[in-house]
């Protein structure tokens, strides 16, 4: 086991590093097995990780691609990020998708300063299960925090992601029709826009403020009818709802 290894997981806690060394760290069983082999730097597990016959299956599919060392448990839990480790963490490659590659897909989930990283991953697992492209934009968390890693299930690493400034989004989506979450005596009930006319761009503001006012200015605005007491949905909620029925729509016309 390198100290020099070691000292590098610590660092890949702060973002800082994780920007700068273009790394993050994976953990547990179900996440690692999702994280291709190819992005694998190194990475650790423990005596007790390899107890199990799926563990010991996925440690002997890896070690062909990259160098995994046995540590002791009581190391594991002071390199981890959790607090009950799993007995496995990697250390992994950061790998953005191109803008064409995410354009590709007929919808794209844009984050507009969604800042609380579990609502950012929940919305890439989501994203990944209707098959379409995220673009985060500028104030959102961090796409690498490890937070956002284990929210999205592992659908970081076959999702279509990015990250643009605002201005960036907006000239890049010039032939796109660009829609906005947002409760506005002008908007639209979600389920009555008819999503198959063109390759929409679905945009999500932040918990706090919503979309913002650069966005608000050009997009088409859509929203949720609530017949309940709630004031709002969480985000992730609004977006998986959204998501579905446009999906619905457009599947429908194949």
């Amino acid at each position: 086991m390198s100290n020099a290894q070691i000292k590098l997981v610590r660092k890949l806690a702060q973002k800082k590093f994780r920007n700068e060394l273009k790394l993050f760290v994976a953990e547990g069983l179900r996440l690692c097995e999702e994280v291709p082999p190819a992005q694998i730097e190194f990475g650790f597990y423990t005596r007790e990780f390899l107890s199990y016959t799926r563990s010991a299956a996925l440690i002997e599919r890896l070690k062909k691609f990259a160098p995994l060392e046995e540590i002791p448990s009581s190391t594991l839990e002071k390199i981890s990020d959790t607090q009950t480790p799993q007995g496995i963490l990697l250390v992994v490659r950061q790998k953005f998708s191109t803008l064409e590659e995410v354009a590709v897909k007929k919808i794209i989930a844009v984050l507009d300063g969604v800042q609380d990283p579990g609502n950012v991953g929940t919305i890439l697992r989501t994203a990944a299960a209707f098959d379409c492209g995220i673009i985060l934009l500028d104030g959102s968390a961090e796409i690498f925090n490890p937070k956002v890693i284990r929210s999205s299930m592992g659908a970081i690493f076959y999702l279509p992601v990015t990250t643009l400034a605002h201005e960036e989004f907006l000239s890049a989506m010039r032939s796109r029709e660009i829609l906005a979450a947002a409760v506005d005596s002008s908007a639209e009930i979600y389920f009555r826009h008819d999503f198959t006319k063109s390759p929409v761009a679905i945009v999500f503001g932040s918990e706090a403020n919503g979309v913002s006012e650069k966005i608000l200015s050009v997009a088409r605005k859509i929203f949720i009818p609530m017949s309940g007491h709630a004031e709002s949905l969480n985000v992730a909620t609004s977006a998986a709802i959204i998501l579905s029925e446009a999906v619905r729509q457009i599947d429908n016309t194949l």
